[in-house]
């Protein structure tokens, strides 16, 4: 299997993203939990979550500058730091201002952790073992998830049970598994070959030379889907608690469960590519997703509403290796940070105005009505890719037919 010729410095990096995954799986999951625990509505969430994107939109380019002058490494280093910390901290008070602030400085280390991942990948790989690489790493980022909600579920129903509190329960789990970021640093600086400093460095005057009408057309795809998955995502924890009635460690389960989909989808993604090509493959997985998120904005029973979780995780976060790929190949190595932190300002930025519209039609509205929003999100958005990549479509379908 060609994933075992990944090198040892890929692997290193792929148990990093394990092991950030599994703080930020806890929060995706039960921050907003943690948040109606202690008293707060629906559109406080929605904002307090759309914060934390709007600081990783905000942060990310100039994140890639910096680290530029300062190093991958040190980078990196500093981004795990911060996660984890600002993780902490922002659950030891109920303090509204505080945890605001707290979300603001861990999306400036999400920001430069996301911003540095596929360059890493794509540097340290041929095209042979590439998108192998990107889809280890995926699958990596998803099993952490899995197992970070289904951890995180468990521990929070069992300091419930000692603290007598369910916030408190929630509390203590989400500082466990904040750890793992700390923990993270020791595969980072086993990692050989990083410079700590004066790496290749990002003129800013050159930035407009990495501009391209193809690059803005995918930006433009990346903010529909974005804006789509944001109404929503952040609320998956949310609506089950509250509109299943489910338990922290059953929230976490289910959870856990549409993940697993997405690990076992990842790590199949090169050999669909070969039979489907990549572009294909991109459109045929998000317009397969569809009918499972039309299945979980309808109130039914809990077998199918973790079926459908299942599905339309899988789905549509398969393609995400790909699109990785595709972004790497619009720039040299210098400038591939940049390219990737344009991404990254880009979806966070849309996820965080959804967030805040999801938060205001769940208050306002009922808990299923900004499914309808991200269901017309996707069809646009998915339209929009088949356009942008219509002429390599075309060309990649004939060499498969020849080959």
């Amino acid at each position: 299997m060609k994933y075992l010729k990944l090198s040892k410095e890929v692997k290193l990096f792929i148990t990093v993203i394990f092991l950030f995954g599994l703080t930020s799986s806890a929060f995706n999951g039960f921050l907003g939990i943690y948040v109606k625990e202690i008293g707060y509505d629906e559109a406080v969430v929605g904002g307090l979550l759309s914060l934390r994107r709007f600081s990783v939109a905000g942060s990310a380019v100039v994140m890639a500058l910096l680290a530029s002058r300062f190093g991958r490494r040190n980078a990196l280093a500093f981004a795990l730091t911060t996660i984890s910390l600002s993780a902490i901290l922002m659950v030891s008070t109920k303090n509204i201002w505080f945890m605001q602030l707290m979300c603001i400085t861990s999306g400036i280390g999400q920001s430069t952790l996301m911003t540095f991942e596929a360059p890493f990948l794509f540097s340290k790989t041929n095209e042979e073992t590439r998108i192998h690489a990107f889809s280890a790493s995926f699958s990596a980022k998803n099993a952490a998830f899995m197992i970070g909600s289904l951890i995180t579920g468990l521990l929070a129903d069992v300091f419930a049970t000692m603290f007598l509190a369910d916030y408190l329960g929630v509390r203590y789990a989400l500082y466990v598994v904040s750890l793992s970021s700390l923990v993270a640093l020791i595969p980072l600086f086993l990692i050989k070959g990083e410079k700590t400093r004066n790496e290749q460095k990002i003129e800013f005057s050159k930035i407009k030379d990495v501009y391209s009408v193809k690059l803005v057309k995918m930006l433009s795809y990346t903010m529909i889907i974005g804006f789509g998955a944001g109404t929503i995502v952040p609320f998956f924890g949310i609506y089950l608690k509250y509109m299943l009635d489910l338990s922290d460690s059953g929230v976490g389960s289910i959870l856990a469960i549409a993940q697993m989909g997405t690990v076992l989808g990842g790590l199949i993604v090169p050999y669909l590519m070969s039979r489907f090509g990549r572009y294909q493959l991109v459109t045929m997985l998000q317009m397969g997703s569809i009918p499972f998120l039309i299945l979980i904005g309808v109130p039914m029973n809990i077998v199918l509403v973790s079926l459908a979780f299942f599905f339309r995780s899988s789905l549509m976060n398969m393609a995400q290796p790909i699109l990785q790929n595709l972004y790497m190949e619009l720039a040299d190595d210098t400038y591939r940070p940049l390219i990737s932190s344009l991404r990254s300002t880009t979806n966070n930025l849309a996820r965080a105005l959804g967030i805040l519209l999801g938060g205001f039609m769940m208050e306002h509205i009922s808990y299923n009505s900004p499914y309808a929003v991200t269901i017309g999100c996707y069809l646009v958005g998915t339209i929009l890719f088949r356009h942008i990549f219509m002429k390599e479509k075309l060309q990649e379908r004939k060499a498969l037919i020849s080959g």
